[in-house]
This record gives C-alpha cells, sequence and structure tokens, in this order.
C-alpha cells in the first residue's frame, strides 16, 4: 500500500500547478469524538487562509488536503495512504496517539513527515522516523497527577478509561500506578459499556478516595455527570485530552474543582491575530485543540521557510528545525521529533479552567 502510494505522490507532484504545496489535515470531525478535530480543522483552515492572504511562503500557496478518521482509528493507514498517493508533502494531524501509531509505517514508507498537535503517548517517543510533534509527551503528567493527589490525600484511585486508545490511557495507568494505588479498572469502547453499578460497588466503604477519567472532552463530562448521578462525588482527575470546555458544558456542577496537567495556557495567546481571527471567525475562544494546531502549523512553516521552492527538501528542512516560536514562546524539538515546552496544572473552578500553576 505504501508503496503504491509512493509511486502515485511522485505522478501527482509533477502534475501539481507550480507553486502549490499541498500539505494532508487528519483528524476525526465526525463521530463520537469530533470536537477536538473540528477545532484542529477550523484552526488549520483560518491559518493556510491568512498566510495565503500575506503572500504564501515565497510566494508560493498552501492547499490542504482535509481527510475524517470518523473517530475510526483503525482507518488511519487506509487515510495515509490516500493521502500520500495525492502528493502531499506532509501531514498534520493524527490528534490521538493510536491513530498516529497506526498512520506511522504507510507515512514512514512513502517518506511523508507527519505533525501531529495533540498525540502524547510516551509509545511515539524516543523513535528516529517520520513523526514530529510540537506537544510533549505525557510521561510526566501522571507524577504531577500523583503529587497533586498525594498532597490532597488521596491515595486509592479509580482509573477509568476509553479503551479505543490503549497508547494514550497506558502512559496514564503505568505512571500513576508506580506512585498511588489504583484500586480499579473501567475500560470502555462504548459510554453505555460503562458498569456503574460495578463502581458504586467498588466505592462502597474505602473503596476509593478518587477518580482518574482517561477520555474526550465530551465522553468525560458525560461520565462526571453519571458518576455524580449516582452520589459517586469522589474528587476527579482528569486527562489532558479533555482540556477544552466541551467538558464544562457536558459535566457542568459535576467537573467542578476536577484537576487536570496541560501544555496550554490560553491566556497567553489570548491576544494573538490568530486568536482574534479565530473568534471573529467562529465566535469563541480558540481551544488547546485550536492553540495546539497552530503551533504545528508554524513549525511546518518554520521548515518549509527553510526547504525553499526545491520538491524533496521538506522532509530534511522538518528534521533539522531545534527549536521555533510557536504561539506562547520557544518550543524545543529535539532529534527524534519530540518537544520540550511548559507544562501546568489546572483546575476547573466557577465552570471556567483556570491554571493554578507551572510544573518544575
Amino acid at each position: 500500500m505504501a508503496a503504491l502510494a509512493s509511486l502515485a505522490a511522485l505522478a501527482m507532484q509533477a502534475c501539481r500547478p507550480r507553486g502549490e504545496i499541498v500539505i494532508g489535515f487528519v483528524a476525526s470531525m465526525s463521530g463520537m469524538d469530533y470536537m477536538l478535530g473540528v477545532e484542529g480543522r477550523n484552526a488549520a483552515m483560518l491559518f493556510v487562509d491568512r498566510l495565503n492572504g500575506e503572500g504564501g511562503i515565497g510566494g508560493r500557496t498552501l492547499r490542504l488536503e482535509v481527510r475524517d478518521l470518523a473517530s475510526d482509528d483503525s482507518r488511519a493507514p487506509e487515510v495515509a495512504a490516500g493521502l500520500a498517493a495525492a502528493g502531499v508533502e506532509a501531514v498534520v494531524g493524527f490528534y490521538s496517539s493510536s491513530s498516529a501509531l497506526a498512520a506511522i509505517p504507510v507515512l514512514e514508507e512513502a517518506g511523508v513527515p507527519i505533525i501531529s498537535p495533540t498525540s502524547t503517548s510516551d509509545a511515539l517517543s524516543g523513535k528516529a522516523d517520520c513523526f514530529y510533534r510540537t506537544i510533549m509527551s505525557t510521561a510526566r503528567d501522571p507524577e504531577a497527577l500523583a503529587a497533586s493527589m498525594r498532597q490532597a490525600g488521596h491515595r486509592r484511585v479509580l482509573f477509568i478509561a476509553a479503551a479505543y486508545n490503549v497508547p494514550y490511557y497506558q502512559t496514564y495507568l503505568q505512571g500513576l500506578a508506580r506512585l498511588v494505588d489504583i484500586a480499579g479498572t473501567f475500560f470502555y469502547q462504548k459510554l453505555d459499556d460503562l458498569d456503574y453499578g460495578a463502581i458504586a460497588e467498588l466505592g462502597a466503604g474505602d473503596g476509593y478516595d478518587s477518580v482518574m477519567i482517561v477520555a474526550g472532552s465530551l465522553d468525560t463530562g458525560t461520565i462526571a455527570q453519571e458518576l455524580a448521578l449516582r452520589g459517586l462525588l469522589a474528587p476527579l482527575y482528569l486527562s489532558g485530552w479533555a482540556g477544552n470546555d466541551d467538558v464544562i458544558t457536558y459535566g457542568g456542577a459535576a467537573v467542578e474543582g476536577a484537576t487536570m496537567v496541560h501544555q496550554v495556557d490560553p491566556a497567553l495567546v489570548r491576544d494573538l491575530p490568530l486568536s482574534a481571527a479565530y473568534r471573529a471567525a467562529f465566535g469563541e475562544e480558540p481551544g488547546y485543540g485550536a492553540i495546539e494546531t497552530w503551533d504545528s502549523m508554524l513549525f511546518l512553516v518554520e521548515a518549509l521557510r527553510a526547504s525553499g521552492p526545491v520538491p524533496g527538501r521538506l522532509a530534511a528542512a522538518i528534521g533539522a528545525v531545534r527549536s521555533f516560536t510557536g504561539t506562547a514562546g520557544t518550543i524545543g524539538i529535539d532529534e527524534y521529533g519530540d518537544a520540550s515546552r511548559p507544562l501546568y496544572m489546572k483546575r476547573i473552578i466557577d465552570g471556567a479552567f483556570v491554571v493554578t500553576g507551572a510544573v518544575n
């Protein structure tokens, strides 16, 4: 599949309008996990429109080839092959770790680099491949969360996770298990799979004193509501995946006080022209999905400017970038394409995310 895609990509590049740069964009924009992908797509399209309006890259315009995974990460290899066959020079996207891991072999064979805004599993770290990311691994998140748990006197944690994003939840589960007691684990493919009766039975007496949810924002908010409706009111800890306002919309009072570790402080980018344009276009503040997408696009632009107009140089130029200016400051990129950037503690207070401090 990848070899055929590579041959097709060469043919497509030969037929491409002179000066056009075609970039793939992949995310789930429909299905149960659509929120992050829609926000990312909106941010990417806005970024490209503004960039092209300013003359593009040395007079060359960008064009996005957008693909929807439809909340089915098993489609990632097929979608990746299709983009390679369409002659894209790079792909921005694969917002879940499981989709990124599935796509890498195809795009590695085709010689097409991937830049992911939000795939954070530690399983993606330290590998010399075509995969780059402008967000850090979540490897440090469990350490910071466990420290917060211990400070609050929480030692026995109930762990609930979306089973379809295995590499992502494993980073949290394995990290927490080294530092606190995991009182029980519950995984689901669909929200209806969760056995709240079993959770309540486990919670009787001293079963658990806090709950860690590793899921997208809609699912996390819904799970929190279902726990609250059953009187299961243990303090909540959330993964960064749930870090946009949808978790508050769907969780309401049930997520009040929840704690998470995150890599974006929206206050630092609120005054950017991109943020103002996003508010004007979509009537809301850009969430972390939009901000992380802009960081990936800025990384790509850095490499495009370095590679120049000669075909075939972009992959090498991306691999040579060691730092670039992101939306909120400098982001480092190591030789394996892994990012380094600030990390923040956040809580949901009065129906809004509040940064409570930086993680050392």
